[in-house]
C-alpha cells in the first residue's frame, strides 16, 4: 500500500501565517457576535419597556374608570392587578408606598409586606410621567425586567370634573360622604380639604416582566450567531488561506519558471553534450553541444546508445568511459561518455541521460604536448650534439683547405678537396639550423606595415619565381594596416613558406598570399597557398616535426623552426592540403 502524500502546495503556508490569520479573524468574529447580542438586547429592552408602559397605562386607565364610576377601592384594585398579571410574560404587578410598603399586588400574599428592592425614586417622584426601568434578579435566580412609574390613576383636572359630575362633596374634616373606610389606601384620591384638589399620593406602580422569552431568544441568537460566525470564520480562513496559497503557488511557480529557464539556459550552453532518451528509445531533448556533434536533425539514437541503454537496464548501474563513437562509416569521434538512468518517485526508469565531451581537441592537445616534450628533448640533445660536432668540423675544414692548397696543381685532388669543403659547410649549415631550433628564441616586436612586409618578402624570392615563371597574387583585405610583430622573424617565416611553395610548383604555377581579419577579434589571418602537388594525408601530421622531409636535399628543420617562431609570436599555424590540388598554410597572429 502506497502512502498518500500531501501536495507540496499545503506546505507553502507557514504556521506563523495561519496564526496571523487567526489573530485577524478572531477579533472580527468576536465583535460581530457582541454587536448582534447588543442589538438584540436593545430590541428586547425596547419591546419589554413598551409592554410595561402599555400595561401600566392600561391599568391606570381601568383604575381611573373604576374609581370614579364604580367607586372602586383597594380590594377591587387588588383583584384587577391579579387579573391583569395573568397576561403572558407578566410576573407581577404591584403598587407600593413611598417607603416600599406593598399596598396592592397581583399576589395577595405580598400585600402589607415591604419591597426591599426599591429603586431611587427622587426623579420618579418629581415627574409623574417619568418611566424608570431596570433589569433585576429575583431571589430564586429569576431574571425579570421591571418598569416603575408614579401611580397616577387620574389627573387633578379630570378628578374635579368627575367629582362635580357625580355630586361628590368634600368636607374640611376630609371625610367622603359616599367613600369606603378611611383605612383604604385609595382614600387620598377621593378626599380634599377646603374644596381644594389634593396632591397625588406618593404611590408607585411596578410591572415585573419575564425575561425568559428574551433569554431563549438571546440563547437562540447566540447559537445562530456563533454558528454563523464559525462559518464566516471558516470561510474567511479558507479565503485567506486560498489567497496566500495562490500567492505562494504563483511565487513558487515564478521561482520554478526562473529556475527552469536558468537550468535550460545552463543545459543549452554547457560545453558538454546532453541527450535524453525515453524508455521507447526516442530522443526527448538535446542541447547545442550535442547538436553540434551529432547534427540538428538527430531524432533516433545511434546503435551504440541503444546498446548502452540495454546494458544499464540489465546491470542497473551508470556507464562512464571513453569510446570511439561511430557517426557514419567515414567518421568516428572520440567521446568521454557518461550514461545514467532517470527514475521517478516510484523508482521506475522513465528516461536515460547521456553526457559526453568531444575528445578530438583534447587528444590533439595531448598529441601536441607529447610532441612538444619530444621536441624539447630533441632540442636538448641537438644542442649537445651540435657543439660536439661543430669543433671537429672546423678542424676538418681547415685541414681540407690546407690540402687543397698543397695539391692546387692536381686537378683531381683539388676537386676532391672542394667537394669535401662543400660537404663540411653543408653539415655546418645543418648544425646552425639545429642550434637555432634548440636554443631559446628571442623576438623583438615592433609595428610593421603589412603591405611593406609582404612586398619585401616577395622581392627576396623574386628571382626564384621568375625562373619558374610562377605567378603571384596578393590580396590584402583587412581593417588593420599594421601588425605588431618581429619583422625579421616574419621574413624568415614567409621565406621558408615561399621556398617550399616554389619547390612544390611546376613551371607557370600560382602562389597566392591572402591577408584578412580573423574570426577572432584582434587577430590577422595570413594564407599562403599554391596549386602544386600537395602533401600526402599521412604526412600532414608530421610536417612540423624536426627532420621530417619529403625532399632529397632538405634537413627537415625549416617548418619546425617556422612553427616555433609562430608559437613565440603567440600565433598559430595549420596546413590544409589535398594531393594533386595544392597546399595552403594558414597563420593567425595577434594584430597588437
Amino acid at each position: 500500500m502506497k502512502k498518500q502524500k500531501f501536495p507540496d502546495n499545503f506546505r507553502l503556508v507557514s504556521p506563523l501565517l495561519i496564526a496571523g490569520v487567526l489573530l485577524i479573524l478572531l477579533p472580527i468574529f468576536t465583535l460581530m457576535i457582541i454587536d448582534r447580542l447588543d442589538r438584540q438586547k436593545e430590541f428586547f429592552t425596547e419591546r419589554l419597556l413598551e409592554k410595561g408602559v402599555s400595561l401600566i397605562r392600561t391599568f391606570e386607565a381601568g383604575t381611573r374608570a373604576g374609581m370614579f364610576t364604580m367607586q372602586w377601592g383597594a380590594k377591587r384594585i387588588q383583584a384587577m392587578l391579579k387579573e391583569t398579571s395573568m397576561q403572558p410574560e407578566v410576573i407581577y404587578l404591584m403598587i407600593t408606598s413611598n417607603d416600599g410598603q406593598i399596598l396592592a399586588h397581583s399576589d395577595a400574599y405580598m400585600v402589607g409586606q415591604f419591597f426591599d428592592a426599591m429603586p431611587e425614586i427622587s426623579k420618579i417622584k418629581k415627574d409623574p410621567a417619568f418611566i424608570y426601568h431596570r433589569l433585576r434578579e429575583e431571589p430564586g435566580g429569576i431574571a425579570l425586567f421591571e418598569v416603575v412609574k408614579k401611580f397616577a390613576p387620574i389627573a387633578p383636572e379630570f378628578r374635579r370634573r368627575q367629582a362635580r359630575k357625580h355630586g361628590m362633596s368634600y368636607t374640611r374634616k376630609g371625610k367622603a360622604l359616599n367613600q369606603q373606610d378611611a383605612k383604604d389606601w385609595c382614600q387620598p384620591y377621593f378626599q380634599s380639604f377646603d374644596n381644594k384638589i389634593p396632591t397625588l399620593a406618593d404611590h408607585y406602580i411596578f410591572a415585573g416582566l419575564s425575561m425568559e422569552r428574551a433569554k431563549l431568544a438571546r440563547d437562540k441568537l447566540l447559537k445562530e450567531t456563533i454558528w454563523r460566525g464559525i462559518i464566516f470564520f471558516l470561510l474567511g480562513c479558507a479565503g485567506i488561506f486560498a489567497l496566500f496559497t495562490f500567492q505562494a503557488y504563483r511565487s513558487t511557480r515564478a521561482s520554478l519558471d526562473s529556475v527552469k529557464a536558468f537550468s535550460d539556459n545552463v543545459i543549452q550552453n554547457m560545453p558538454a553534450g546532453l541527450i535524453t532518451i525515453n524508455s521507447e528509445h526516442k530522443i526527448t531533448s538535446m542541447n547545442k553541444a550535442a547538436k553540434s556533434i551529432f547534427g540538428e536533425d538527430l531524432t533516433t539514437p545511434y546503435p551504440q546508445m541503444i546498446e548502452l541503454i540495454k546494458e544499464m537496464e540489465t546491470h542497473h548501474k551508470p556507464f562512464n568511459q571513453e569510446i570511439d563513437f561511430i557517426i557514419n562509416p567515414d567518421l568516428t569521434i572520440p567521446l568521454d561518455l557518461t550514461a545514467s538512468s532517470i527514475k521517478d518517485t516510484e523508482n521506475e526508469i522513465v528516461e536515460f541521460l547521456f553526457l559526453f565531451r568531444d575528445l578530438t581537441q583534447l587528444k590533439e592537445l595531448k598529441k601536441q604536448v607529447e610532441k612538444n616534450k619530444r621536441l624539447a628533448a630533441i632540442g636538448k640533445l641537438a644542442a649537445g650534439v651540435a657543439h660536439e660536432i661543430r669543433n671537429p668540423l672546423s678542424s676538418i675544414k681547415g685541414f681540407v683547405t690546407y690540402l687543397g692548397k698543397r695539391h692546387e696543381n692536381n686537378t683531381a685532388d683539388k676537386e676532391t678537396t672542394q667537394i669535401m669543403v662543400g660537404e663540411v659547410e653543408r653539415i655546418n649549415r645543418s648544425i646552425t639550423q639545429l642550434l637555432e631550433f634548440a636554443k631559446p628564441m628571442a623576438v623583438d616586436k615592433k609595428e610593421v606595415n603589412i603591405n611593406d612586409m609582404i612586398s619585401h618578402s616577395l622581392k627576396l624570392v623574386q628571382s626564384d619565381l621568375d625562373k619558374k615563371k610562377i605567378k603571384t597574387k596578393v590580396d590584402i583585405d583587412t581593417n588593420e594596416t599594421k601588425l605588431y610583430t618581429d619583422n625579421d622573424r616574419m621574413n624568415q617565416i614567409l621565406l621558408n613558406l615561399y621556398i617550399n611553395a616554389i619547390e612544390a610548383l611546376e613551371t607557370e604555377g600560382t602562389l597566392e598570399i591572402q591577408i584578412s581579419d580573423a574570426a577572432e577579434n584582434e587577430f590577422i589571418e595570413i594564407r599562403i597557398q599554391d596549386n602544386g602537388d600537395g602533401i600526402d594525408e599521412d604526412s600532414l601530421d608530421q610536417i612540423f616535426d624536426p627532420y621530417f622531409t619529403t625532399k632529397s636535399t632538405g634537413t627537415g628543420l625549416g617548418l619546425s623552426i617556422v612553427h616555433r617562431i609562430i608559437e613565440t609570436l603567440e600565433g598559430t599555424i595549420r596546413v590544409e592540403s589535398t594531393k594533386g590540388q595544392g597546399t595552403c598554410f594558414i597563420i593567425k597572429l595577434p594584430a597588437s
